[in-house]
C-alpha cells in the first residue's frame, strides 16, 4: 500500500499541464552477499545468502516548469526496508544564472564524494562505497541548497551552500548547515565540505540511567553534568571530509577521509578512511580498497573523571546502587572504543552501457574484539536507464 501511495503521489505531482518537458529516469541495485563462516556476520549479511541489506531501485523524475524552474522527485525502495517505497528527493530549483541555482524541499546532503550518485551502483566500480566512510545515519535533509560552478584557467571548480534539518525515524540533525567545495583538473580532483549540526537521539535505556544516578546529586553534585553528557539531547556535531582522486582512465587511484565531532556526548569522535585503485581492461574494472574507521572511548570515559567510582553514605543499598552505576556508565563510554578495518577486492564487468556486473571479497577485521572478524562474498548488477 505504502508504495502504491507513493507511485500515485509521484503521478500526480508531474500531471500538470505546466510542465513542458517531463524527464525519467531509474536505476536498480540487485546485491546479494553472505559470510562464508556460521558464525560470522557482518554489514547486514551472515552466513544465509541474502539480497537485502544493500538492494536498491529508484525512479527519478525531472520537469521543467519554465527556462529556469524545475522539479524534481526520487522515489527509492530498499531491500532493508522490505523495498517499501518512499521519496527521499523532493525538490524544486531555481536557475539564478548559467552557473548557479537554488533548490528547496527534500535534498541530498552533500557529505561525500559520491553523495549525489550514492544509491546508483552503475556511477562508481564498489558494489557499494566503503561503509566505514559513507555509514553515516542521515544522507538527506529538509531544507535549502544553493550551487555554484565555473571555471579558472583549466579548473572546473563549484562550492554547495546548504541549511535545514535532516531526520531518520527518531534521529534529528537540527540547525544543519555546511558549504562544500570541489576542484577539478583533467585527470585530477579534490573536494572538501565543513558541515555542522544540532544531534539528537533518543534513547530509552540511556534516560533510564541518567535519572537513576542523577537521583544522587546531593551526594555527588558533579553527576548532573555526567547525566547531560551521557544524553544524545542537542549535542554540537562537526563534520569535516575530504576526498583526492587521480583517474588516468587506464587506472584510478582516490582516497577519502572524515572526521565526526560529538560535544558532550556518549559517543566518541570517529576517523574514518580510505584508499582505493583500480585498473581498466577494456570492460573489466579490477580493483582494491583498505578501508579504516577508529574512535577513542577516552572522549567519553573522561566525563567519569568528576565523580567517584564509589560513595559511603552509610548505606550499604545506596552506596552499592551508586558502584553499580558507576560500572554500568563506564561500561557504555569503554564500549565507544572503535578499530576495525576492511580489504576488498572486486571485479567490474561492463555487459552494456548503463549494465554493470560486479563481484567482491571483503576481509573484515575487528581489532577491539577479533569475534567479529569477517569474511563476506557479495555479486551484484547495476543498472540504469
Amino acid at each position: 500500500m505504502k508504495t502504491k501511495l507513493a507511485l500515485l503521489s509521484l503521478a500526480g505531482l508531474f500531471a500538470a499541464p505546466t510542465f513542458a518537458e517531463i524527464q525519467i529516469n531509474g536505476f536498480a541495485n540487485l546485491i546479494g552477499g553472505m559470510t562464508l563462516d556460521d558464525d560470522e556476520a557482518v554489514y547486514g549479511y551472515d552466513s544465509d545468502f541474502t539480497f537485502n541489506p544493500a538492494s536498491v531501485f529508484g525512479l527519478q523524475v525531472r520537469g521543467d516548469v519554465s527556462d529556469k524552474l524545475s522539479a524534481t522527485a526520487q522515489l527509492v525502495g530498499r531491500g532493508s526496508e522490505d523495498y517499501d517505497a518512499s521519496f527521499e528527493w523532493a525538490y524544486m530549483t531555481y536557475a539564478l544564472s548559467s552557473n548557479s541555482s537554488i533548490s528547496a524541499g527534500r535534498v541530498r546532503l552533500p557529505l561525500f564524494k559520491y553523495s549525489a550518485s550514492l544509491d546508483v551502483g552503475y556511477s562508481y566500480h564498489w558494489l557499494t562505497p566503503p561503509d566505514s566512510v559513507y555509514g553515516v545515519l542521515i544522507n538527506n535533509m529538509d531544507g535549502v541548497r544553493y550551487d555554484y560552478t565555473n571555471y579558472y584557467g583549466d579548473w572546473e571548480y563549484g562550492f554547495q551552500v546548504f541549511g535545514g534539518r535532516g531526520e531518520n525515524g527518531d534521529i534529528d540533525a537540527e540547525k544543519l548547515v555546511g558549504v562544500s567545495f570541489e576542484a577539478t583538473r583533467d585527470w585530477f580532483s579534490v573536494r572538501s565540505i565543513y558541515a555542522h549540526t544540532e544531534f539528537t537521539s533518543p534513547n530509552e535505556d540511556l534516560t533510564t540511567l541518567t535519572d537513576a544516578i542523577s537521583n544522587f546529586s546531593a551526594v555527588v553534585p558533579t553527576v548532573t553534568s555526567l547525566s547531560n553528557n551521557f544524553l544524545l539531547e542537542e549535542d554540537s556535531t562537526g563534520f569535516f571530509e575530504l576526498a583526492l582522486a587521480i583517474d588516468k582512465y587506464d587506472w584510478f587511484v582516490g582516497a577519502e577521509y572524515t572526521h565526526i565531532n560529538l560535544k558532550d556526548a556518549p559517543i566518541a569522535a570517529d576517523d574514518a578512511w580510505y584508499i582505493t585503485a583500480g585498473m581498466r581492461f577494456g570492460k573489466f574494472t579490477p580493483h582494491i580498497t583498505y578501508e579504516h574507521k577508529e574512535s577513542d572511548a577516552n572522549d567519553v570515559l573522561e566525563y567519569l573523571d568528576d565523580v567517584p567510582s564509589t560513595i559511603s553514605t552509610g548505606d550499604a543499598v545506596t552506596d552499592a546502587t551508586w558502584a553499580t552505576l558507576y560500572q554500568t556508565f563506564t561500561a557504555i563510554a569503554a564500549a565507544q572504543d572503535e578499530d576495525r578495518s576492511a580489504v576488498t577486492a572486486g571485479l567490474r564487468y561492463d555487459v552494456e552501457p548503463g549494465f554493470a556486473v560486479k563481484g567482491e571479497v571483503t576481509w573484515y577485521t575487528d581489532e577491539v574484539n577479533d569475534a567479529n572478524d569477517a569474511t563476506l562474498l557479495r555479486v551484484g548488477v547495476n543498472y540504469t536507464f
